[in-house]
């Protein structure tokens, strides 16, 4: 049985030295807080970090502590990822130092922290169970080798981790069938498994997994819960389930394997280019290059290598080992033919100029909840370029019932739009919701020169005057986007459009100007409305929240109305002078004048010009003369460049 790397651990080491000093450092200053019972849960992989330490001066550790209010913390825990970290310290040490600290963890955790009622909830949750059998199976692959253990350490380790599947084993019921849970937990219990070499335990394991992955996966890759953490968290699992199974020889169906690898693909084109997930639902802002390296190895995938590290990282040797580092070196990276790409199923559309680290990208959200992580982020639009953040999801922060969890949970920590002060979908408490929109997808389209989507929900359709509401999404690479917001309506609503931005500054003028470190974005909106710069709450990890500057618009009109937003993004080093102006529009030889229904305006940037006109309302069905070109359709590019005219009919 060789469940990862086996007894191959000095050339690990070996590897680890050459390559990682930077990681190693921060390893061994993790251990040695362990040594003094100072937990601080700062990896990569704690599903929610902490900021300030705890210590348990005594020595005597209180597994189901819960300081500041916060289970979150009792949980992660009882994960015991702390014993990798102390087993990575020995390989690289072998100080037995660590050794005796994990067995003093190890033998205490089972002593003062047994299976009850009460426990269920706290030390011995399931999802907390799963994750601890995979990090006591890896921590024993290293500390086996350690003079100090013995067959009566064995023997405890695998009378607790055969109670820990059992465990596990009772419990699988509607709510794990498609939750993050479910995925999760098996992959514990199949590890446990295969450790053990216990066929029950890994039949009902594979057969589990199996149905999780057909429910629980859309035909996008996406996971249903619309979280890019626990979207990464479950892919995670289901790669490792799938190292663990190669490596023993046992067989998942192909479509188990079919499906993972659409979930890698998905998390590629919902990964920003400066390679850290998005922030969308609950989720934290990483670079989770990592889950690539280790997706590369399994699958031998070139476009997978292409977009992960250019060699194999801490966190993915101790899982693969040499071998993995054998064959990702040999593996050939290779860009996906596309670059933008619309997942559909679960409303999740991503748009880039080019795979470069600085390239333009903008996510459009327009599709279901998902389950209790996911946020009030219907037609939610994030833009990043040269590498930074220019607006961005508000991140989580925590999961208790407090405002700040509600606060980044609604509409108004998103940048889209909210009527008359109303959330168009209501939270009733921090998994909860009593009502939500219905979205409504339209239309994808990807070009060479341009990306466009579409799409609306029915969330306001519900106010005394119902309104539709709309977003157009105009991507003009490498460097313009462009928002027309829509309200189809009889009444008189106040609107207002809310965009967060990520680490900079904001100025408020005759246009509006973001700063960052190398960024430069100009907001040019084309109706007149109210500015205003606010300071709202922005997390980039639970547990942590800062200050961030967001812009809100405000207008009020009677009947049909529509804002458009144009965004010029450019290099702070190299500002181009542009314009954006109005442009008149013909129909049947005459001008329009004021006309609702259809608009048209130029942006002039360097030496070429766009002209994109925009019809509001499908019943108009005329054909207009914009710039002396005949155009038609709801969406038309003129690009005039060089003295060079071309037209581009986005969508009829």
């Amino acid at each position: 049985m060789k469940t990862y790397i086996g007894k191959d651990i000095q050339h690990i080491v070996d590897y680890c030295k050459t390559n990682m000093q930077e990681d190693i450092a921060l390893n061994l200053k993790v251990a040695e807080d362990v040594l003094r019972h100072t937990f601080l849960f700062e990896s990569k992989w704690e599903l929610e970090r902490t900021y300030e330490p705890v210590t348990f001066e005594d020595g005597h550790i209180v597994w189901d502590h819960i300081p500041a209010g916060d289970p979150e913390w009792v949980y992660a825990m009882n994960r015991h990822h702390c014993f990798i970290t102390l087993a990575q310290a020995y390989a690289l040490t072998q100080d037995e130092k660590y050794t005796a600290q994990f067995i003093h963890l190890l033998t205490h955790w089972i002593e003062y922290s047994p299976l009850t009622e009460a426990s269920k909830q706290t030390t011995w949750r399931t999802i907390e169970t799963g994750l601890r059998c995979e990090n006591w199976v890896k921590a024993y692959e290293i500390f086996s080798m350690s003079p100090l253990w013995n067959e009566n350490l064995e023997k405890c380790l695998r009378e607790s981790l055969d109670q820990q599947a059992q465990h596990i084993l009772a419990h699988s019921d509607d709510f794990r069938h498609l939750s993050n849970w479910g995925v999760i937990e098996n992959h514990g219990l199949f590890v446990a498994g295969v450790f053990l070499g216990n066929a029950t335990y890994i039949s009902a394991a594979k057969e589990r997994l199996e149905s999780a992955i057909n429910l629980q996966v859309l035909a996008d890759g996406v996971h249903r819960e619309q979280s890019q953490l626990y979207h990464n968290e479950v892919l995670r699992a289901f790669i490792d389930v799938g190292i663990c199974a190669k490596n023993n020889n046992i067989v998942f169906s192909e479509n188990f394997h079919k499906r993972v690898m659409k979930m890698v693909e998905a998390h590629i084109y919902m990964t920003k280019p400066n390679h850290y997930q998005l922030s969308n639902g609950d989720s934290d802002d990483m670079d989770l290059r990592d889950i690539l390296v280790r997706a590369a190895y399994l699958y031998k995938d070139m476009a997978f290598k292409a977009l992960g590290y250019s060699q194999v990282d801490f966190e993915s040797i101790w899982d693969i080992g040499m071998e993995g580092v054998a064959v990702y070196d040999a593996l050939k990276g290779e860009y996906p033919a596309e670059r933008s790409k619309a997942l559909s199923a679960s409303g999740n559309y991503c748009m880039r100029e080019s795979w470069d680290e600085d390239s333009l990208y903008v996510h459009f959200k327009c599709g279901n909840l998902g389950g209790g992580h996911g946020h009030v982020d219907l037609l939610h639009v994030d833009i990043s370029y040269l590498g930074e953040d220019v607006i961005t999801d508000q991140g989580r922060y925590t999961y208790t019932n407090t405002k700040e969890r509600f606060q980044l949970k609604n509409a108004k920590a998103h940048n889209t739009v909210v009527i008359d002060d109303t959330e168009f979908t209501q939270i009733t408490d921090t998994w909860g919701y009593s009502k939500v929109a219905p979205h409504v997808q339209r239309d994808f389209v990807t070009h060479a020169e341009y990306d466009y989507v579409e799409g609306a929900h029915l969330g306001y359709m519900d106010l005394d005057s119902s309104v539709f509401v709309n977003r157009k999404v105009i991507v003009i690479k490498p460097n313009i986007v462009v928002l027309v917001d829509e309200f189809i309506t009889k009444g008189t609503h106040k609107y207002q459009q809310y965009f967060h931005f990520g680490e900079g500054s904001l100025e408020i003028g005759e246009q509006v100007i973001f700063k960052g470190e190398k960024v430069q974005a100009t907001f040019h909106q084309l109706q007149p409305n109210l500015r205003e710069k606010l300071e709202m709450q922005t997390s980039k990890t639970y547990n942590h929240i800062q200050k961030q500057e967001v812009l809100r618009t405000t207008t009020k009109q009677e009947g049909s109305t529509m804002i458009t937003t144009v965004i010029v993004l450019e290099d702070k080093a190299g500002i181009s002078a542009h314009k954006v102006e109005s442009v008149p529009i013909y129909t049947e030889g005459q001008r329009l004048q004021g006309d609702e229904h259809v608009e048209a305006f130029k942006i002039t940037y360097g030496n070429t010009a766009y002209t994109l006109v925009v019809k509001h309302d499908e019943a108009y069905r005329h054909l207009m003369v914009v710039e002396g070109r005949d155009v038609y359709g709801r969406v038309a590019l003129i690009k005039e460049q060089d003295g060079q005219q071309k037209i581009h009919t986005m969508i009829w």
